[in-house]
This record gives structure tokens, C-alpha cells and sequence, in this order.
């Protein structure tokens, strides 16, 4: 078993945000614009009644008031969605004429943070993301990208020439092949795609997708994704480990009962970069009534995640990493945080 670094990364929808990705209310709009769903008004009934589209796709997929065809349309018109996202982050190019106006080698610097070992050591990096979309495919080198890249270089190389082409769609190994790679284990970064990625089949041939309020599930169905998940426990669930998390909402329940315990039982300390004010996440962790879209009741397990929290950044990404400025007290801040 590998020894995996103390400081970990978890990222969500609000890091590639920073770089034309899509948040929640975006997608539930890309879906429900789609001309595809004119003919199935079924499920545009459902999705003007919830705003939750990941929600809306666990109902069509396990809801017995839709057809098959109805099914089949749905997954086509998510897929759509993600492959705009995918157009659009990968067209970023940092540079003093982007929209988005980050200095990318410094983010760059900043994942950096997690792979390199102090002392010389030979410790694992992680970075797991919640993410779908193929941004850091586009960015990085295929050895810090873990297993997915390291099986399929045909797929890893469409998506570095500009564009994954939907027919180089990928099947998941079986667990057979995951313990065969365990043995090889690659000292660098593991890019951990704890729900999946666009262009992966599972192993057994369909196309689903992680979303929903069944995502454990679906996860323990999936060795790939059963065996990240393991890997995700088995990092947090260990003394001292500094757990940063940019981009998350608390809104994955599976999640957050993994960094509950870590908190409780290992004293996980929490780190979190995103531009809501600390009030307000603090309000919906700790499930205070007037907060709307909580996942919480009022009980204890909000309050072990806030309490665990050691350090809060509340900037966009263009804040800590303007393009043109290599440093600043925020991105300064941000680092010692990582390294001390």
C-alpha cells in the first residue's frame, strides 16, 4: 500500500467555474434548453418543478412514470451538456485578453503543492475531484492523471490534440486489471475521479453517470469507482492529514459523512477556497432554517465539518492568481497554508 501525502486537494464545480465551467443553476439551464427534450414534456414537467438537475436525473432513470425512450433521450441531452462545458473550458488560454484574467502557472504552482514531497520522500499525491468535465486533461501531463490515463493513451491523446472524439469513448477495467495496476502504484499526483469522468463507459458497456441523490451506490457498482473510493477513505481516515477544498458545496451527502468521520475520529483539518462568505456556508452547514438548498437537518454532523475548519479563503481564483502577478498576500497565504 502506498504512503500518501498528509495534505490533500478535493475539488468541485467551482473550480472550473474559474475557467468557463458550468455551476448547478447553468447546467439545469444547457438541459432544459436542449431542443431534444421538446418531445418529452414528462421531463420538462420535472424540471420545472426542480431546479436540482442531478436530482431530475436519478427520478428519470429510476422513476417508473418514463419510458424507456424518455431515458435514453435524457442521458443524450446530460451528455450534451457536458460536452458544451467541455467546448468551453477547452477553449481557455490564459492570457491578458481571457474573460477569466488567472495566471494559470500559478494554479499550476499551486497543484504543484500536493504532488512534491518534503524531504525527498516518496509519498503519494491525491487530487480527487467531484468533477466530470475534462479540464485538467487539457492542462496537465498524462503521468499526473492516474490510472484512466495511464490505460488509455489513444483517449488521453485525442483529448490533448483539442477535443475527446465520442467514438474513443472508454470502458472501465475490471477489478482484475485495478490490482494488476495497484502493484505498478505511479509515484506522482493521482488525478482521482471519485464520480467518473465525460467519455468513460463503465465496465460493463453503459453510460451512466454518477449523478444524483444515489451516487454511493452507483459507486460500489463500478470497481474503478469503488477502488478511488476506497483510496479517498483510506487518505482521510489518518492523523494530521490537512484536507483543502476548493469548489465543493457540501452538497454530496457520501461526501460528507467520509470528512465527518475523518473529523471526529482522526481530527481532519479543513481548508476551504471559495468566494462565498464564510457566514453563509457556515449557515448551511450548520443547518441554520432560514438557509435555502440545505442538505442538513439541525444536528451535529454540519457543525464537526465547521468546526474542523482551519483556514477560509474567500476569493475567485482570479483573486489569488491574477494573470500578469506572480504574487500577493492571498496567494502568499494560501500557500503557507499548504506548506506549514
Amino acid at each position: 500500500m502506498p504512503i500518501y501525502k498528509k495534505t490533500i486537494l478535493l475539488t468541485g464545480a467551482g473550480f472550473s467555474k474559474n475557467f468557463g465551467g458550468f455551476l448547478g443553476r447553468e447546467m439545469w439551464s444547457k438541459i432544459f434548453n436542449n431542443p431534444k427534450l421538446t418531445g418529452v414534456p414528462s421531463i420538462k414537467k420535472e424540471l420545472r418543478t426542480n431546479f436540482d438537475f442531478e436530482s431530475v436525473y436519478a427520478n428519470v432513470l429510476r422513476g417508473s412514470g418514463f419510458s424507456v425512450g424518455d431515458r435514453d433521450v435524457f442521458q443524450e441531452v446530460i451528455i450534451d451538456a457536458y460536452d458544451d462545458m467541455d467546448k468551453m473550458l477547452g477553449q481557455y488560454r490564459s492570457s491578458s485578453n481571457d474573460p477569466y484574467q488567472i495566471d494559470f502557472a500559478g494554479v499550476s504552482r499551486f497543484l504543484a503543492l500536493f504532488v512534491v514531497s518534503s524531504g525527498g520522500g516518496r509519498e503519494v499525491g491525491l487530487h480527487f475531484t467531484l468533477n466530470q468535465d475534462l479540464f485538467l486533461e487539457n492542462r496537465v501531463g498524462r503521468r499526473a492523471l492516474g490510472l484512466g490515463s495511464l490505460q488509455y493513451k489513444n483517449y488521453t491523446d485525442a483529448i490533448n490534440a483539442g477535443r475527446i472524439d465520442s467514438s474513443l469513448e472508454v470502458r472501465l477495467p475490471t477489478r482484475k486489471f485495478i490490482d494488476e495496476f495497484e502493484e505498478k502504484y505511479a509515484s506522482d499526483l493521482l488525478y482521482i475521479k471519485l464520480h467518473g469522468s465525460s467519455g468513460w463507459l463503465s465496465s460493463t458497456g453503459s453510460r451512466q453517470m454518477v449523478l444524483g441523490n444515489n451516487k454511493l451506490a452507483d459507486i460500489m457498482q463500478e470497481p474503478l469507482l469503488e477502488w478511488y473510493f476506497e483510496i479517498f477513505e483510506e487518505a482521510l481516515y489518518r492523523d494530521g492529514v490537512k484536507l483543502f477544498i476548493c469548489g465543493y458545496g457540501f452538497r454530496d451527502s457520501h461526501i460528507n459523512e467520509r470528512i465527518v468521520k475523518a473529523v471526529r475520529e482522526h481530527g481532519l483539518k479543513i481548508y476551504i477556497i471559495s468566494p462565498t462568505v464564510p457566514e453563509e456556508l457556515q449557515d448551511f452547514l450548520i443547518g441554520k432554517p432560514s438557509t435555502s438548498g440545505q442538505i442538513w437537518s439541525e444536528n451535529e454532523d454540519g457543525k464537526s465539518i465547521w468546526s474542523a475548519v482551519d483556514g477560509y479563503f474567500p476569493y475567485e481564483m482570479k483573486e489569488i492568481f491574477p494573470f500578469g502577478q506572480r504574487d500577493n498576500d492571498k496567494k502568499d497565504a494560501l500557500f503557507n497554508a499548504v506548506t506549514c
